[in-house]
């Protein structure tokens, strides 16, 4: 459905990398970010979008998170389109309500313990706070942390102990997740002191009690921009050191680089990350070209999780790497003397690489398509954590400006001998561990 419209609103909540993450290209479609909206636009704006774009014979999509008629406008939305004579269909994805709690470690239910829960908005349409909330095992709350504190007078008012298990859950399953958990008498106190703010979920009850296995591996701190190959790692928080920027010199960099190409004058091209293939293929594309652009040459990738982004475009690589550490693919390539390589860089490729390459007899080009700034969102309190990961200098070079010897008061991993060098420039001693590598491995994490 993404793939095929030609028109997109994309709802408040989710993130920016939303549609690049799903790999959907946007030259083609006409994009609406309601977050970038000033003044915000009403519902009614909402609607008559929806419908002049429907209208005009181009397909249409509304992009909510979750279940979009649960707590959300789906029925003013359909409605409206209805009404018109206009078709509609709904594809709703798992609900926040189940979903966050679930990701951050807090089932809902569990056999013997938690055997039921309520779901509820802590206001009511017309904005007052919710005067009776249901009795349960568990209530989630959605849409309450910004009346926090009147929720959590109600509730002791209904008649639950002081003592309850309670958390707010804050952007859950996107980046800046945290949980902030107390007992329900303080929890208020514990979120505001936390800075805890919209969207957050709120637990009550036997599911705000972490579940026993997730407390047995390790919360991970993950600084990288993309952590779908570190899950394994542990519980991953993902607070990314860096954001990515448009590279100053892409343009004159993919003109030369595609030139080459069309000449078949690369023996390899190197796709050095997921990002450099997406904004590689994005830009051919809109240039009119595919991937017949590389044929002649063999293709490249550093680790298995970049092949197999690489394979949705129709490519499958003629070496890859066993990781992301730089050394195992460079003896994976072999002689090079002579050779011609192009290294197709979404952010950056590690320069030890390129140095490398080049004293073994290599001609390196380097196609720079993005480059990757300090993110602007760093400098709010780190959540707890057991271990802080980091993949790249650039990204320990982020953490220290912002947080100095803060950030390193934990356990300390990295990615790779370039990257644990640079933590050693700060006199900070790293594990080098590898994506999957530690939750399997019976790592001890000091609590």
């Amino acid at each position: 459905m993404l793939r095929s419209a030609d028109a997109v609103l994309v709802d408040h909540l989710l993130p920016r990398t939303f549609l690049a993450d799903l790999e959907i290209e946007t030259n083609s479609k006409q994009v609406e970010w309601l977050a970038d909206k000033r003044p915000r636009w009403s519902q009614s704006s909402i609607n008559k979008w929806l419908a002049t774009h429907a209208r005009r014979e181009r397909i249409v999509a509304r992009l909510k998170g979750g279940d979009p008629f649960i707590f959300g406008r789906a029925e003013e939305e359909t409605s409206h389109l209805s009404k018109l004579g206009i078709p509609w269909e709904a594809v709703p994805g798992p609900s926040a309500f189940t979903a966050v709690p679930t990701a951050a470690g807090f089932p809902l239910t569990r056999r013997g313990d938690g055997r039921s829960f309520s779901v509820v908005t802590a206001r009511t349409a017309s904005g007052s706070v919710t005067d009776h909330f249901p009795m349960a095992d568990s209530l989630v709350i959605m849409m309450g942390v910004e009346v926090l504190p009147r929720v959590v007078a109600r509730l002791l008012e209904d008649g639950w102990p002081p003592d309850t298990h309670s958390a707010v859950i804050e952007k859950g399953t996107m980046a800046w997740e945290r949980t902030v958990s107390s007992p329900l008498a303080r929890l208020a106190v514990a979120a505001a002191k936390a800075g805890v703010a919209s969207p957050a979920c709120i637990l009550v009850g036997e599911a705000a009690s972490p579940l026993f296995a997730a407390r047995q591996r390790p919360t991970v701190l993950f600084t990288g921009l993309d952590p779908s190959n570190f899950r394994w790692l542990g519980n991953l928080l993902h607070w990314p050191a860096l954001e990515l920027a448009p590279h100053p010199a892409a343009e004159a960099a993919l003109s030369g680089a595609l030139q080459s190409l069309r000449k078949k004058q690369f023996d390899w091209v190197l796709f050095a990350g997921r990002v450099g293939i997406s904004c590689f293929f994005e830009e051919i594309d809109r240039r009119g070209l595919d991937s017949r652009l590389l044929a002649g040459a063999r293709v490249a990738t550093l680790e298995a999780g970049t092949a197999e982004r690489l394979r949705e475009y129709g490519i499958r690589a003629d070496m890859v790497g066993e990781s992301k550490i730089w050394e195992e693919t460079l003896e994976a390539l072999g002689r090079l003397g002579g050779a011609s390589i192009l290294i197709v860089e979404g952010t950056h490729a590690p320069r030890m690489l390129r140095h490398e390459l080049r004293a073994r007899g290599a001609a390196v080009s380097r196609l720079p398509l993005k480059r990757v700034v300090p993110n602007r969102q760093l400098g709010r309190d780190l959540p707890e954590h057991d271990v802080i990961y980091f993949v790249s200098p650039s990204g320990v070079r982020a953490y220290h400006r912002t947080y100095g010897a803060a950030a390193f008061q934990r356990q300390v991993w990295c990615l790779g001998e370039e990257t644990r060098r640079e933590l050693m420039e700060f006199d900070v001693n790293a594990k080098v561990v590898a994506a999957g590598e530690a939750a399997g491995s019976g790592a001890l994490v000091s609590a």
